[in-house]
């Protein structure tokens, strides 16, 4: 994968990459036989028909698929090697993606804010009845000051349903102080070696498949679908992280 910075756009840095498609490959394989689990052909039982009719049938959203896919995982990959992190997701345009052929994207995203964090060793508040993680994100809250561009706020509000939510609003602040908490939670992970791989990602998914009434597979491919396995995966960063500052603060 190549990769080279263009000019700043407003609040965006912006990138470009390119990629062999063999840096695609295996994953395009194990789409097309994802979908011949799950699809539907004429003259075909759910689930037995061939990978090649499948790949036919389905081309263009398997396409899209591991295009939003490559997007995060390359561009991602990108920003590591250029010394930056992306806050929030990535926004992809000018993509080219076909079997066999060069992946190319134009990419931009709003880079991670620099802020000091606290001392760690303590976070606890007295007890006031309430769960020990609202504390302890309360205060982080309380001391840890950034902005948050607005864009990535209205994205947060898309994804909770409530895009019409003003500036100042309650749901405005309360999703401003969800990033910014997932933000700081990020950053403490990184300092402090907390880690979460895909084996934890596939230990969720099928905890919620199972609350859920569904199965890992399906409840799996509408997170990729839906591309929020990088939104699961600061989740759980957030999630061991609260628990790791628990117990911190409680020895």
């Amino acid at each position: 994968m190549e990769w080279t910075m263009l000019a700043d756009e407003n609040d965006y840095r912006r990138l470009s990459i390119e990629a062999p498609w063999g840096e695609l490959a295996e994953e395009y394989r194990d789409l097309i036989a994802r979908y011949a689990t799950v699809a539907r052909l004429p003259g075909f039982r759910q689930g037995k028909a061939p990978r090649e009719a499948v790949e036919q049938r389905c081309r263009a959203e398997i396409l899209a698929n591991l295009s939003a896919h490559a997007v995060q995982r390359l561009g991602r990959e990108a920003a590591r090697e250029a010394g930056i992190e992306a806050l929030g997701p990535l926004e992809a345009s000018e993509i080219e993606c076909e079997n066999g052929k060069l992946f190319r994207a134009r990419l931009r995203y709003l880079p991670m804010p620099e802020f000091p964090l606290p001392e760690l060793a303590h976070l606890e508040t007295e007890d006031d009845g309430t769960d020990a993680k609202d504390r302890i994100s309360r205060r982080l809250l309380d001391l840890v000051h950034f902005e948050i561009p607005g864009a990535l706020i209205r994205q947060e509000l898309v994804v909770d349903g409530l895009e019409g939510s003003a500036p100042g609003s309650d749901a405005w602040i309360a999703a401003d102080e969800r990033i910014r908490l997932l933000v700081v939670l990020k950053k403490i992970a990184r300092q402090e070696g907390i880690e979460v791989d895909g084996t934890d990602i596939d230990r969720r998914i099928a905890e919620k498949a199972e609350q859920f009434g569904t199965t890992k597979r399906t409840l799996q491919a509408e997170i990729e679908k839906g591309d929020s396995t990088a939104r699961l995966h600061d989740m759980l960063v957030a999630e061991r992280t609260l628990e790791y500052l628990i117990e911190m603060n409680h020895e």
